[in-house]
Parts: C-alpha cells; structure tokens; sequence
C-alpha cells in the first residue's frame, strides 16, 4: 500500500509541474526539487533540502546548482506568477480568500539582508525579523490552498505595510479575478485599506474595531451604538476545539443595510453582528455582498470570518513543522524565493493530495492517530499528513545517474579484431 500512495504522490506532483511553462529547463528542475526537498526533509535548510535528494554528487555541489537557479532577482516571482496560473482555475465564486500577515523571528541573526525591528506574533517581544503577507483560499468544504507569500522590509524598499497589503491583494486579483470573497481581520480596519477593499474587491468582508463610524440612514454612528437597531433573530453554533476538547458556542447574529462613501461614491453594505450567548462578547463585520436579504448575508458573513481562523493554523504549521523561523539567508531574494517554493510544496499538502489524505493516516501504518477518534481525522490533519508524506518520499530519487560506458568486450575477440 505504501508503495502506491507513494506513486499517487508521485503522480500528483508531476501533474502541477507540467502545468509550469514560464521557467527555463534549470529553474524548473531547480523547483521540482525544492519542493520535493522540503517535503522529503520537513526544512527550509537548503543543505538539508539538497542532502534529501540523494543525488551521486557532492552536498556542496547540489546546494550551488540549487542557488544558481532560486537566488535570481526575478525567481520568486515566476513562481508566485506560475502557482497562480496553476491554482486560479481551482477557485470558485463560494471560496473565500483569506489574507492575514505573521512574522519571521530571527533573534539571533546578524548577516541576513533586510532585517529590522518586527513585533513576535507569540510573544509580543521586538526584535530583529521580517514581516510576511501570507493569502490563502478555502473552499466551502474547508478545503485551504496557498497562494501568495511574500516578505517586505522597510530596508529593502518597502514603502508602508498598507503599500505591501495593497500590492499583495492587486497582485492575486490578476489572476483570480472577482472569485470568492476576500477575508480581513481588524488590521485593515483603517480609511486606507477599507476604501481600497471596498472599491476594488467584488466581495469582502472586514472585521471592525467597536468605535468605528459608519453611515446609517443618512447619520453618522460607532458601531458598538448600532447594536440596538440589529434584530438578532438568527442563532449560529459553532463547535471549538478547547484544550483538545470540543466545546460548544452559540451566537445570535443579525444585519443591517449601511452605506459608506469613497470618493463622492456611496456603496451600499451591510454591518453585521454576532453575539456570543454565553459571555455576550460582541464582532462587528463590514460586508460587501452580492447577496441581497439581511438574513443570507449574516449566515454568509459568519461563516466565512469564522473561516479565518485556518490561516491562523496555517502560520502554525510551517513554523513548527517545517521550521520557518529558523531559515538562513543571506540575500532578501533567497528568502522570498523560499517563501514562493515553500506556498508550492504546501499547496501539494493541502490540496494535491487532499483526496488520499485519509488513506495516509489509515493504510501506511504510521500510528499519528493517537487517541483513535474520528475527530483526529476531522481536526487541522496536515502535521500528521506532513510526517506520513516525508516518510513515503524519503526513498525517492528525482533523477538517476546514468553510466555512458562502452561495454567490456572478449579478449578473443579483441585479438581477431587485432589480426
């Protein structure tokens, strides 16, 4: 069995790599086997990338081949531009696209270039690091794909993290179009992002800080003082995973019609609000919709910020398990060039692979199902996923050297040829 789930795996991988037709010969062997490295050796080390690959060379030389092609100026971007192309088709109008920033920690870094002072996620301490804009899709079926990850630093030119924001969302839409809904936490609840949001994305729904202002008919108000004009006649449960338990939550949620002016322009939207039962905790949603009754857009709202969540986990993931923050660097276009590599190799452990996911923690063998609950295969799956994949490549080459040499003939042949 594990000899065909490698194969499916195999095949799968194959399949993406033919759909890449912007690189040349070397950068496209360069990508396949990164990808297959990072997923072989869970790391984002390049030696340890290039000792997985098992090739009849020196590590030194693997490892120059690989930098030849990945620290070019342009690279990162062939292959934001290239995956993109690959997985647009993918999406759908019910997806929802969710962007959220987290950062790369390098306490005790001193060589790698664009390094400056970014606040730690997990911590909340400043320290030497770089600030990365990750944009994935999620389907209805909660099925997350990685799309866009890049890095900015105010030394390498950025300009402001609304600028970098901007850019990230402009660069996606190229390719995606006016599919799915994008998803925003309380970070872009300023006049910048929201304006921008507003005017360029068909569909968006952006959480709000309590004393925000909005328009409703025709006066001014926070929105923490709309509460009282919200009539919360529908009830949502949703089921949280709390010290490895499920715990139920209730909210009552509700929405009304507001508008909000860019430019001379009005935009009619909805605010939405939900209400925990239990602690009475209160979220503000600013709405953009192609939907049209207040009750369609409340259920529809909730639902995909609800959904944010997963990016969340996703940060998660690649940090613990595929040791993000401990990548070296030196030059800010490696770095963003295995950003770019790194969205490939999880987009094959996302969504490549999502129809034998099950198949791997059940029929390889491997004991990851510790508790033996259905709910271990209902959870965020893809640390287990990750181990189980690592196991099955390990073994395989990408490429087999082949020995051009004349073959031995017989000395008695030799000595007739002779006379």
């Amino acid at each position: 069995m594990d000899k065909i789930l490698t194969k499916q795996i195999q095949t799968q991988l194959s399949s993406y790599f033919l759909s890449a037709r912007v690189f040349t010969k070397p950068e496209l062997r360069c990508l396949k086997d990164m990808v297959i490295g990072i997923l072989k050796s869970r790391s984002v080390f390049v030696n340890q990338i290039a000792a997985s690959l098992r090739e009849p060379l020196k590590l030194k030389d693997v490892c120059k081949r690989l930098s030849s092609q990945y620290l070019k100026e342009d690279y990162a971007e062939k292959v934001l531009n290239s995956h993109l192309n690959c997985t647009s088709s993918g999406i759908s109008e019910d997806d929802f696209i969710l962007m959220d920033g987290t950062d790369i920690s390098k306490k005790h870094a001193k060589y790698m270039e664009g390094l400056e002072y970014v606040k730690n996620g997990d911590t909340g301490a400043i320290g030497l690091g770089y600030n990365v804009l990750n944009i994935n899709s999620i389907g209805p079926d909660k099925t997350m794909s990685p799309l866009y990850s890049k890095a900015y630093s105010y030394e390498m030119g950025a300009l402001s993290s609304n600028n970098e924001i901007k850019k990230a969302v402009e660069h996606v839409t190229r390719h995606i179009g006016d599919k799915g809904c994008w998803v925003f936490d309380r970070g872009a609840d300023n006049a910048i992002l929201k304006d921008f949001f507003i005017a360029e994305c068909s569909q968006a729904v952006i959480r709000l800080k309590r004393n925000t202002k909005l328009c409703y008919k025709q006066q001014e108000y926070q929105v923490n003082a709309l509460v009282n004009k919200i009539d919360f006649s529908i009830t949502q449960s949703v089921t949280k995973i709390k010290k490895d338990r499920p715990v139920l939550e209730r909210y009552q949620i509700g929405a009304i019609p507001i508008s909000y002016t860019i430019k001379g322009r009005t935009h009619a939207l909805w605010l939405v609000v939900s209400r925990n039962e239990r602690h009475g905790g209160l979220g503000y949603l600013l709405v953009k919709s192609r939907l049209s009754t207040a009750i369609e857009v409340a259920k529809w709202a909730f639902k995909g910020y609800g959904l944010r969540w997963k990016i969340e986990e996703y940060h998660r993931h690649v940090k613990q398990q595929y040791r993000l923050e401990a990548i070296q660097m030196r030059t800010f276009e490696g770095l963003q060039s295995m950003l770019a590599v790194l969205t490939v190799a999880m987009f094959m452990i996302y969504r490549k692979i999502r129809s034998i996911h099950f198949s791997l923690l059940l029929d390889t063998g491997y004991n990851y199902l510790n508790k033996h609950t259905v709910r271990e295969l209902t959870n965020f799956i893809y640390y287990k996923i990750s181990k189980v994949v690592a196991i099955l490549l390990m073994p395989v080459k990408s490429r087999w050297k082949i020995q051009n040499t004349e073959p031995e003939k017989n000395i008695g042949q030799l000595n007739l040829m002779l006379n």
